[in-house]
């Protein structure tokens, strides 16, 4: 609730929030090298080794608050959904490169489902060929940046470990796109996954979307309408969407709840309309307003330290959602985590997944 000058930048929060671990070896390796070198003898070294031990002490609060991201998931999820035991990756908690390969995962790559659009495909090498539930990722990005390859990687191949066909799917980009262009493409991804369902073992009985930031917007409005939208996308003929999991999303265009900053470029380069004259437009494009009794299940995720995003955001949509849906919702707000915190596989992203892998394993073994 700071100012939007007094806010520490999320990008620099996140790298030292999510790599803390890496951190910590690292000064410790500092500390210990200062004090066999005898630096603490000068006034000026002890002052350096003091905050180096601070800094370690500060690194350690770090790391302890992320583990509370197991507790908050379990009891977010409640009694009805068992959330699995993480099979921590310790190597990617104290090493997480985020884009680093998983020799169990194969990924099928360049699949184009329209015109200069295109999706990858992420399967367990050990897949047994029979249909399986589909998960379709939508990346973030401010919808005009950002790639199908950089986001969720944790989420996307703990999925794929599991059995689960994964799609990473492209959309157009602003300012070359003018908002629903973004959702009738991923509308054209989802006819093009039933299409060749046959082909890649997919059960289009069971798909699921997800995706965070600008993704969570596009993916709740692909939940929400289903093909019943404004912009007569029934035609698509795509199948139904089963549940959403959706992280640190937009999902008010107006911000009627000043829950965020207002940023002026929504209606300069995204809808590209004037929201006093062409409200409506801005009602479309926003989830809070697409809510209705037969909006599929949601899970919802939000960093509770989110300086981009804040966690208001999400809390006025899940409101809205526990007021109008029939269907499940789960609210997950993660202790100390700001936007973006899952694209990387640290100790809290990991806790996280393995409850949003059994959010949607049960989701899919209720369908």
């Amino acid at each position: 609730h700071r100012h939007a000058a007094l806010r520490p930048p999320w990008m620099q929060v996140m790298i030292v929030n999510e790599f803390a671990p890496t951190w910590f070896l690292g000064v410790a390796v500092l500390l210990a090298l200062a004090l066999v070198l005898g630096i603490g003898s000068s006034l000026l070294g002890l002052l350096a080794v003091v905050l180096l031990g601070a800094t370690l002490v500060l690194l350690m609060v770090m790391i302890g608050r992320s583990t509370r991201s197991l507790a908050a998931t379990r009891s977010a999820l409640g009694p009805d959904i068992a959330v699995d035991r993480p099979r921590y990756r310790w190597t990617e908690v104290v090493f997480p490169y985020p884009y680093s390969d998983d020799l169990a995962v194969e990924r099928i790559e360049d699949l184009a489902y329209a015109e200069g659009l295109e999706l990858d495909l992420y399967r367990s090498l050990d897949h047994p060929g029979t249909p399986s539930p589909l998960l379709v990722h939508v990346h973030g990005g401010s919808w005009g940046g950002g790639n199908r390859r950089e986001q969720a990687q944790p989420m996307i191949k703990e999925m794929a470990r599991r059995g689960w066909i994964v799609a990473a799917v492209d959309y157009p980009l602003i300012p070359a796109a003018t908002y629903p262009d973004q959702v009738v493409a991923l509308q054209e991804a989802m006819r093009w996954l039933r299409d060749h369902a046959a082909s890649h073992a997919i059960d289009t009985g069971a798909i699921f979307v997800t995706g965070g930031s600008a993704g969570a917007h596009l993916g709740s409005v692909l939940a929400l309408t289903d093909g019943a939208s404004p912009w007569s996308l029934r035609q698509l003929d795509e199948p139904t969407i089963a549940g959403a999991v959706v992280l640190y999303g937009i999902y008010d265009m107006l911000n009627r709840n000043g829950a965020r900053d207002d940023w002026p470029f929504i209606a300069r380069d995204v809808v590209k309309a004037d929201p006093v004259h062409e409200v409506e437009r801005f009602r479309d494009a926003s989830p809070i307003d697409l809510v209705s009794s037969d909006a599929p299940p949601f899970l919802v995720i939000h960093g509770e330290s989110d300086s981009l995003v804040p966690i208001a955001e999400s809390e006025h949509f899940v409101d809205a959602l526990r007021d109008d849906s029939h269907s499940s919702v789960s609210f997950i707000p993660v202790p100390g985590a700001t936007h973006a915190f899952d694209a990387v596989p640290s100790l809290r992203t990991q806790n996280v997944v393995a409850g949003v892998a059994s959010w949607l394993d049960e989701m899919a073994r209720r369908r």
